[in-house]
């Protein structure tokens, strides 16, 4: 009976010393999935940030870019107009056609 009671509490104690270390190992799983999540998640504020610089990047540029063409057009159409009141006069005449056109009637 005292080798019974002997192996059964080795028994025992092999299930909780097994018990114990499968503990650790969920623990320490946790400890992991914990640190990757962490991780991800300033990595992923770290691009939020990143993509709203980049954003106000593009759209100045896109800003810029845009003034300037336009401002060269409007220097190109003032060049041409300058030629003569009849380089003036058909190019304000299509302007307005095309805008009419383009942009509907202008209302009064």
């Amino acid at each position: 009976m005292s080798t019974t009671r002997l192996s059964f509490g080795a028994i025992l104690g092999t299930v909780q010393a097994t018990a114990n270390t499968v503990t650790g190992a969920l623990d320490a799983a946790a400890a992991g999935v914990g640190m990757i999540n962490s991780f991800v998640t300033q990595a992923a504020d770290n691009q939020r940030i990143r993509q709203l610089a980049d954003k106000e990047d593009f759209v100045e540029n896109l800003i810029m870019e845009k003034a300037q063409q336009r401002a060269e057009s409007y220097l190109k159409a003032d060049k041409f107009a300058a030629k003569s009141e009849s380089h003036k006069s058909h190019y304000n005449s299509a302007y307005t056609a095309f805008e009419t056109i383009l942009r509907g009637p202008k209302e009064e």
